[in-house]
């Protein structure tokens, strides 16, 4: 097995638990501040980031977005992929997502991609066509499946996987959660060496292995 880390950033509400990076991103009239976290209001973020840190591997970077809401502005996200930018970051995790389509965020998801960076989103199961950032293409696109074990990955139709929306924290459920969950088997198969196509290839074929 490689023994090498997997950086990962999840952009969410914030997690009370130590990670290797942790700023909090304020929005305002399309102006944005970067600062240090002061107080997380949901534990959204934490039940997310104990997903993602059950492999041993993982690095977590903590981008803080929701503040008093469960909701964040296209200016929250460019702010978060901006500053990504300036960090090793193997994968993203954006258990989030907008019904409209912003450029400067499509023209920023490419730019992660092109620099080697997977970027995994959330499509929730409500019957819309698009949901962004999950709709750009070679972001992978996740919604919830309640027919997955806790570590097993389905293949939902095309483009789209599925994953158990279940959680450990009463009341944090849902294809943001499934996003963890494939988001924290994606790097159970990064760590020992596989790569991105060879990883979805695996799970469009129904061969991951649901004891990892």
């Amino acid at each position: 097995m490689n023994s090498k880390e997997i950086y990962v950033a999840l952009i969410d509400s914030g997690c009370t638990f130590d990670t290797h990076d942790k700023v909090s991103i304020q929005a305002f009239n399309g102006e944005y501040i970067i600062e240090e976290q002061k107080e997380v209001y949901f534990k959204h973020g934490d039940a997310i980031g104990k997903i993602l840190m059950e492999n041993k591997h993982v690095k977590l970077l903590d981008i803080q977005i929701f503040q008093k809401t469960l909701s964040a502005t296209a200016h929250h996200i460019l702010a978060s992929l901006n500053y990504l930018l300036t960090k090793k970051v193997d994968v993203i995790n954006m258990s989030l997502g907008l019904e409209t389509n912003y450029q400067e965020i499509e023209e920023l998801c490419k730019l992660h991609i092109k620099n080697g960076t997977t970027i995994i989103s959330s499509f929730p199961r409500n019957g819309k066509t698009h949901v962004f950032p999950a709709s750009y293409e070679n972001v992978i696109s996740v919604t919830s499946d309640g027919k997955c074990q806790k570590n097993q990955i389905s293949l939902v139709k095309e483009n789209l996987f599925g994953a158990s929306p279940l959680s450990e924290t009463k009341g944090v459920a849902g294809s943001s959660v499934s996003v963890a969950r494939f988001t924290k088997k994606y790097c159970d198969y990064l760590i020992k060496g596989y790569k991105k196509e060879e990883i979805l290839n695996l799970f469009i074929e129904g061969e991951n292995d649901e004891t990892n």
